[in-house]
């Protein structure tokens, strides 16, 4: 590109430098809100799959095929440090075998639905922090027999305490209704009450004993997983079993965030479209003032391809103006609230939200990605290049047309 058109395009663009950082100023503040809305959401939408996740669903699920099929618990597989191996290689960062036994309680309160998941406590606690988030008593250890740790909301709805009896009513393998008492260990506050009051942790031994009748090394009904990366290969690593993305196991959830992204994307575009619209007024009268002088110009030889020269001149000056503004307020405004979070509190005057058996995040914590970064100067050069690329066409039109 010739220096002295880019120049003159500088000059150009500070000789109406009031009109200038309007429309740069406008472009960076229309994106920044955008991208500002779409990190917001994204934090937000990675709070509630996290809390998902977090109900003892994993990321995803390798599942007994049994299991798998009618959520029957009488084939459990075989836990050992082959398939662990496997497990660890297939890039899982924390993993909890378990076993699943539907019961119930009964009592003067009334009676409740159970989940009793038979775990390995070692290896549960890097699964779900529930160890960390014990209440009262202490948690499940693989060498405890009898032994049950329940939720807080539990606890609190039938009056249970750390050492009280706990009762509990189910169908062993054989189909026999039994009652079995088990001691209460631990008392855990994690997550929503519907999952306080659904799910209670024993260890395997305690499990094969209730319901198989006897105990045989470590098994499992399905393989909760967590990784850091959703893009992995399992299904070819464990063909034997069936595979399950939390999305798979929450379709509810999956939907209403697949809505929340399809809604952030829609608000993009409009907003695009919205804040072009509005600097193409600006623009146009910019270059439309300017008709006597690219006429004069041509006059003195300046032909029409020099004139698009200067047009994508200023084009680039003011993309790289608009982006540094742009991209600087996003920075600074989702990096320290990624830090601090919003708190939304205030809305539901302090009382806690609770979806689909889950807790929704009282604080949100925007996500600053590099991506967003992309985003925004994609969204500058769009807007920029479209509203000044039309501006010059009609001006350079005219001034063809009155030749």
């Amino acid at each position: 590109m010739n220096p002295f058109l880019f120049i003159y395009a500088a000059k150009n663009i500070w000789r109406h430098k009031g009109r200038s950082f309007f429309i740069a100023f406008s472009v960076s503040l229309a994106v920044t809100v955008s991208v500002w809305v779409m990190a917001f959401f994204d934090g937000m939408n990675h709070q509630i799959e996290q809390a998902v996740v977090n109900t003892n669903l994993g990321d995803y699920q390798i599942q007994e095929s049994h299991y798998s099929f009618n959520t029957d618990s009488s084939h459990p597989a075989e836990w050992n440090e082959s398939l662990e191996n496997k497990i660890k290689e297939a890039g899982a960062t924390a993993y909890s075998p378990e076993l699943l036994l539907d019961a119930n309680i009964s009592a003067p309160e009334g009676s409740a639905s159970l989940s009793v998941l038979g775990i390995i406590g070692s290896l549960h606690k890097n699964f779900l922090p529930i160890a960390d988030s014990i209440s009262s008593g202490s948690f499940i250890e693989n060498i405890d027999i009898d032994s049950v740790v329940i939720g807080q909301a539990l606890a609190n709805e039938f009056k249970y305490h750390v050492g009280d009896e706990f009762v509990l009513n189910y169908q062993d393998i054989n189909g026999e209704l039994r009652s079995e008492i088990l001691k209460i260990k631990g008392i855990y506050q994690f997550n929503a009450n519907v999952f306080q009051k659904r799910f209670v942790y024993i260890s395997q031994r305690t499990w094969q004993n209730l319901y198989l009748g006897s105990e045989d090394g470590f098994k499992f009904n399905r393989i909760p997983i967590r990784v850091n990366s959703q893009e992995l290969d399992l299904k070819k690593r464990f063909p034997e079993f069936k595979l399950k993305h939390w999305k798979d196991l929450n379709p509810e959830m999956a939907v209403v965030l697949d809505f929340h992204d399809g809604m952030v994307r829609l608000f993009f575009l409009i907003i695009a479209v919205t804040i072009m619209m509005t600097i193409l007024t600006p623009v146009r009268m910019l270059w439309q003032e300017r008709l006597k002088e690219f006429r004069m110009l041509h006059i003195l030889g300046v032909n029409f391809k020099n004139f698009w020269s200067i047009g994508l001149s200023e084009v680039v000056l003011m993309i790289l103006l608009s982006s540094v503004l742009s991209t600087t307020l996003l920075t600074i405004i989702l990096g320290i609230q990624s830090k601090t979070g919003l708190d939304f509190t205030f809305i539901n005057q302090g009382y806690i939200i609770e979806r689909a058996g889950i807790r929704l995040p009282r604080i949100v914590y925007p996500r600053l990605a590099t991506e967003q970064i992309l985003i925004t100067v994609s969204m500058v050069i769009l807007i920029l290049g479209s509203s000044y690329s039309w501006s010059i066409s009609r001006t350079l039109k005219k001034l063809k047309e009155e030749q």
